[in-house]
């Protein structure tokens, strides 16, 4: 029978805290930061980290004193590549392929808690297209992708997801769970999402889910230009584009529509 004792289930949470708060650009940190950053006392946080470093989550450096990820997260990430590799084969050609007919960045992002992570990404063409790390977060509520991605969660998840402050970014970013709700039964039946300017002013977002051989939604595929390059006619074109290489990436993983089957 599963520990549900409230004391080291806190625990748990407080430890996957502290590794989340290691990024690209803050790699290394004290126990001071990390004790400040948790809003915990140093003497916890210190605990958390001498149970981490023993299971190798995190190491110290022996002459800076400072912290940062440890072997064992390395590994846990090479199971997470191992995993979607089938994706990134299946996927990797038809996204270059769209990569090239519109120059445009395109990325492919799964969910993550209540952020999306960017697990392959095309670059675009133009030295103004926006630069991604693979790995990088972005919020759900106001990315194209991680509105996809919503619009196929189940009510319960989905409360989960939105019973919190929704930031705005930009004055188009919608931090009503009400009106974000109505707009993902919308994205759900079109099966497509576009995003003007919600997260970064003047970007346009395109999504639309890949699917695995049962029909679930798995990831989104995202196409991301400077609205100056998207015109009407370009948004309608790239939306059906993206639309169309979602589902040829889809088929790949062996799904076909009930439509398709009875026809």
């Amino acid at each position: 029978m599963p520990n549900t004792n409230p004391q080291l289930l806190s625990s748990v949470k407080n430890a996957l805290s502290l590794l989340k708060l290691f990024t690209v650009k803050t790699p290394e940190k004290r126990l001071t930061e990390l004790a400040k950053e948790l809003g915990l006392g140093k003497s916890t946080t210190s605990r958390l980290l001498s149970t981490l470093l023993s299971e190798g989550f995190v190491y110290q450096d022996p002459i800076t004193h400072t912290y940062r990820l440890g072997q064992r997260i390395v590994s846990l990430y090479q199971v997470m590549v191992t995993t979607y590799m089938d994706l990134a084969e299946a996927a990797i050609p038809i996204i270059e392929r769209l990569a090239r007919e519109t120059s445009e960045v395109l990325r492919v992002a799964v969910l993550e808690e209540n952020e999306v992570v960017y697990i392959f990404q095309s670059e675009g063409q133009r030295k103004e297209d926006i630069a991604a790390y693979i790995g990088e977060r972005n919020p759900v509520h106001c990315t194209s992708s991680g509105k996809m991605l919503l619009a196929y969660q189940d009510e319960l998840a989905l409360n989960k997801l939105l019973n919190r402050p929704l930031t705005a970014y930009t004055s188009k970013t919608i931090t009503d769970p009400m009106e974000l709700k109505e707009q993902l039964k919308r994205i759900r039946k079109q099966d497509y999402c576009v995003t003007f300017g919600e997260i970064i002013e003047n970007w346009v977002s395109i999504s639309s889910p890949l699917r695995d051989s049962t029909g679930q939604v798995i990831s989104a595929l995202t196409l991301i230009a400077p609205m100056h390059r998207m015109d009407e006619n370009r948004i309608v074109s790239y939306t059906n584009k993206v639309v169309k290489t979602a589902k040829e990436i889809s088929r790949q993983f062996g799904f076909i529509k009930e439509e398709a089957k009875k026809g």
